[in-house]
């Protein structure tokens, strides 16, 4: 199917549905499906929060009145007890609608259910999911690079993943969610654009496998917009298409290479 069309409308009607949906995410999505109260802002968690991007999308999300959550990294956090709260399932949600912040190790498939689990008791659902494409180094070359930071990337790598499965669990338990994708801009260090194509190779194909006609499953991308450009262009393109439509690539022009381009038509 091309990148540009909708999901799923040549799906037969008899065709299987993913079975995402496994132990306690099942149980506590179909209590919080009848729980969940009836004009409650929406819950959005938003990954890699301690990246500018990630603090961006946070606050223009923020401003919207939603209840967001931003899921940094547990290895970068410095937030002792809220770490030991999200593994513990003791989280309560801010009584002023403030972002919270939920700590996660990207490499463990235990710390990803864990989240969403704590954001679920938090906030008794979640409506959306943003996931950031993880950093993975800024080396140039690649015989720079230490074995150790090499592995360090391919398993930060498997956190998309690990959160993508989880939240599928969670929005085909209610049939409803929205689940996006967003991948970086391009860069000159040649591991960041394998693990790149990695992330979008994922996102593509959970685009196109979507069944369920009340999940929105979209992508974002970058052609070397600033972060607050992006995140400006992610939180405007969510208001007026991506929770409407599904399997979508949304593409974030530079704002730099727009006005040079301007420029050149007039000369």
């Amino acid at each position: 199917m091309p990148p540009n069309t909708v999901a799923g409308e040549n799906n037969s009607h008899g065709s299987a549905r993913p079975q995402y949906l496994h132990g306690s995410i099942r149980a506590l999505t179909a209590q919080c499906s009848h729980d969940r109260m009836i004009g409650m802002p929406r819950t959005v968690l938003v990954t890699e929060g301690d990246s500018q991007l990630g603090a961006a999308l946070t606050r223009l999300l923020s401003a919207r009145g939603l209840s967001v959550v931003k899921i940094v990294s547990a290895l970068s956090s410095q937030t002792g007890a809220a770490a030991a709260a999200a593994e513990s399932g003791a989280g309560r949600a801010p009584a002023d609608r403030s972002p919270s912040t939920v700590p996660w190790n990207r490499r463990s498939p235990l710390s990803a259910r864990t989240v969403l689990l704590n954001v679920v008791n938090m906030f008794d659902a979640v409506d959306e999911v943003l996931i950031l494409e993880p950093p993975c180094g800024t080396h140039p070359t690649l015989h720079d690079m230490s074995s150790v930071e090499i592995e360090r990337a391919f398993d930060d790598a498997k956190g998309p993943v690990f959160l993508a499965r989880e939240a599928l669990a969670h929005f085909l338990g209610r049939h409803t969610g929205v689940l996006c994708m967003v991948s970086m801009g391009a860069s000159s260090s040649p591991l960041e654009n394998g693990m790149r194509e990695c992330f979008r190779g994922l996102s593509s194909s959970l685009l196109t496998a979507n069944a369920d006609p009340g999940i929105v499953i979209n992508g974002f991308q970058s052609g070397g917009a600033q972060p607050e450009e992006y995140a400006a262009f992610i939180d405007k393109m969510l208001e007026e298409k991506a929770r409407k439509i599904t399997g979508r690539w949304f593409t974030c022009p530079s704002r730099s290479g727009f006005l040079q381009g301007m420029k050149s038509k007039k000369a």
